[in-house]
């Protein structure tokens, strides 16, 4: 099959993985967003460029590879504004790499997810528009490098009508479109390329400004571009939920029923003789999902995590970026196919005035009913350390072990450690030195490397609270008939 010569895949320099948001594969381990947000020292708004020298030891990832100088330009920020007419949200962790002597080639590495709404008739009527970029492993059994992974550009645009009949009530009536196009710099790219067409209801009621309920039924049609490979489906989804949050606890329950319809071809017995003619099914089942985190003490957290839902690899990392309580996150396979995923996770934040402690696991299965030969189970289980040595001066440790097993027969084991020192030279610039190590078995290669990045805050966030205690849950709405950790209504 033929490569595509795109932007390549976008999400392999920032390394390291786990906690709030989504796993990232990279350089410097196959995880990191663990590492990466839990070290972090802002809160709120902030964007900031960084760009550096690493040095790899192990750049093929191969037994006895050869090394290589990795030279960055990236944007880390989390940013967000709400205005009368625009609101918009940023969060991004991307880097463009050069590789100075291998023939990998320069490319973007990392995830970037973008999200506006324009009110039009605010209140009522708004445009939304989203984009996400990110990758995923194109074969599980290889180790992660650039030439095994594929690049995701996820578009998304559509109207958006909001009612209040009471105080209390909210309906929401979403329309959407949706262009998703893949691209890989390997020879054993998959072409995933679709056209999504969505819609969506829901109708939420608030009991209290802590508490509320929900109702909502969507439906969504992917179309793809290459058929041969790919099988087309629709999906239609009802789910109930209730959400409670308040200064120590957020919780959300929910669960429901999903039904695919998807065309598969199937060799059938014809007066020709047999041919291949596309056949429906129709998998279906219940899906659930459990947030929970909760504040047990001045100056500890704990997060658990729980669900089973139907969807495929693209609109897996979106789901993981929305979920409302920040929980694990893993490496992803290339396929168009649908899936059934059940995560089990939990976590732990540990912060006092000068030191902070993080744990995290996470458990995964993920089942193909079209080709359960790509079944697999992940299992992953994160630590972090950090401490603040002076005003200036910030050191953290971090580690990861994790361990897939797949149905084909076989597993492989992971390991990733990272350690560094960060050292805040003025208001708005900073200096990172680290060292990374990470091996996998059976391949039996193992990569150290080294570095130096500097940062240069644009938009500087608030530095967390020194004092004991973890940040608080999102705020309960204010408003009747609006979601707990809600913005207020607009004036009409």
């Amino acid at each position: 099959m033929n490569r595509r010569r795109g932007t390549g895949p976008l999400g392999f320099l920032l390394a390291l993985a786990a906690l709030p948001a989504a796993a990232q594969i990279g350089p410097l381990t196959n995880q990191n967003l663990f590492f990466d947000q839990a070290s972090n020292t802002h809160k709120g708004n902030y964007l900031e460029a960084d760009t550096g020298l690493i040095y790899s030891d192990n750049v093929t990832r191969v037994r006895n590879g050869s090394g290589d100088t990795l030279a960055l330009l990236g944007l880390v920020g989390d940013a967000s504004r709400e205005g009368p007419r625009l609101d918009y949200r940023l969060a991004s962790d991307i880097a463009l790499v050069k590789y100075l002597r291998s023939d990998y080639q320069t490319q973007p590495f990392g995830y970037l997810d973008g999200k506006g709404d324009l009110w039009i008739v605010p209140g009522f009527f708004s445009w939304t528009g989203r984009e996400t970029y990110t990758q995923t492993v194109i074969d599980p059994f290889a180790p992660v490098t650039p030439d095994n992974l594929e690049s995701i550009n996820y578009a998304t645009t559509g109207p958006r009508f909001t009612l209040r009949p009471t105080l209390r009530t909210t309906l929401t009536l979403d329309g959407t479109y949706s262009y998703l196009n893949s691209s890989s710099k390997s020879q054993l790219y998959v072409n995933i390329d679709n056209h999504r067409y969505a819609a969506d209801v829901t109708l939420s009621h608030a009991f209290s400004n802590s508490s509320s309920a929900y109702v909502t039924g969507s439906h969504e049609k992917v179309e793809f571009t290459d058929q041969v490979d790919n099988n087309n489906f629709r999906q239609d989804q009802a789910l109930a939920g209730f959400k409670v949050a308040n200064a120590r606890t957020v919780l959300e329950v929910s669960g429901g029923y999903t039904k695919l319809h998807e065309a598969v071809l199937a060799t059938v017995q014809t007066i020709r003789g047999p041919r291949e003619l596309p056949q429906s099914q129709t998998p279906g089942g219940a899906v659930w999902r459990v947030e929970l985190s909760r504040q047990t003490s001045p100056s500890s957290r704990l997060s658990l995590h729980a669900t089973k839902q139907v969807t495929d690899s693209a609109s897996l990392f979106r789901l993981n970026l929305d979920q409302p309580v920040a929980s694990s996150a893993a490496n992803r396979l290339t396929t168009g196919d649908p899936f059934t995923d059940r995560e089990l996770g939990a976590s732990w934040r540990f912060a006092a005035a000068r030191t902070s402690l993080t744990l995290g696991y996470l458990d995964i299965r993920e089942r193909y009913k079209i080709h359960p030969t790509s079944d697999r189970n992940l299992k992953d289980a994160t630590a972090f350390l950090g401490r603040q040595l002076s005003p200036v001066l910030n050191w953290d440790i971090g580690a990861e072990f994790e361990r897939q097993d797949f149905a084909l027969s076989g597993s492989s084991n992971t390991v990733n450690a990272i350690t560094s020192l960060r050292w805040q030279i003025a208001r708005q610039l900073g200096l990172r030195f680290l060292y990374a190590h990470s091996a996998l078995t059976p391949h039996g290669y193992a990569e150290n490397q080294v570095g130096v990045t500097a940062s240069y805050a644009f938009v500087e966030g608030s530095q967390r609270s020194s004092q004991p205690g973890t940040e608080p849950a999102p705020s309960p709405a204010l408003t009747p008939g609006m979601l707990p950790g809600s913005p207020p209504p607009r004036p009409l």
